[in-house]
């Protein structure tokens, strides 16, 4: 299935962050490619990424009510057939506002349980690792991370899922004589990501 219509989440505290650029690269290549793009800015949205209460799921109940922001966040991804989720790679995981996102709006009784799913066919994260490809190999960081997040994704019920790695953002642990080109071939990776949808 081709990719018609895609809802890009992102999240960076700084808007003029690599994260950023990345986000506009792929905005870019999908209107290359006549792909409508909604995006969500977590940060600009002021959106509130700790759990509370009222968000908790309730597993005797798939019906709850959670906050208003919660099933705003959630209706705002209907019609869309695919996902990007752009995001730096922090302790090696995500940041905490794409965590309390993931935990309040991909909630259960919206995005699964009976009866519930994402509306998404296909879902693409794209990590900015801010550290050499061969370190985060070793010691097993990107097959921990692609599991995590092809299983969270298959458990939600998108089968269709990939991880774009994006290496070397900070350029301390390699010999990037060149950092403007470099950041270049990280765009030209986000955009292939976007061409083979």
């Amino acid at each position: 299935m081709e990719t018609k219509n895609i809802y890009l989440i992102w999240a960076h505290p700084r808007h003029d962050s690599l994260t950023v650029q990345v986000v506009k690269e792929i905005q870019q290549q999908a209107e290359d490619k006549q792909i409508a793009v909604d995006t969500l800015d977590l940060y600009r949205a002021d959106f509130d990424p700790v759990l509370r209460t009222q968000d908790e799921p309730d597993w005797d109940d798939p019906q709850k009510t959670y906050a208003p922001e919660v099933h705003k966040l959630f209706s705002q991804m209907q019609g869309h057939d695919t996902a990007v989720i752009v995001f730096p790679v922090w302790w090696y995981s995500f940041p905490a506002m794409l965590k309390g996102y993931l935990d309040r709006v991909w909630n259960h009784g919206l995005a699964y349980g009976e009866g519930s799913s994402l509306p998404f066919k296909k879902i693409r994260w794209v990590a900015l690792v801010g550290g050499a490809e061969d370190k985060f190999e070793h010691f097993g960081w990107r097959k921990n991370m692609s599991d995590y997040l092809t299983s969270a994704s298959s458990y939600l019920g998108v089968t269709d899922v990939d991880v774009t790695y994006l290496y070397n953002t900070i350029g301390v642990e390699a010999d990037i004589d060149n950092r403007e080109e470099h950041y270049r071939s990280l765009f030209v990776q986000a955009r292939k990501m976007v061409k083979a949808l």
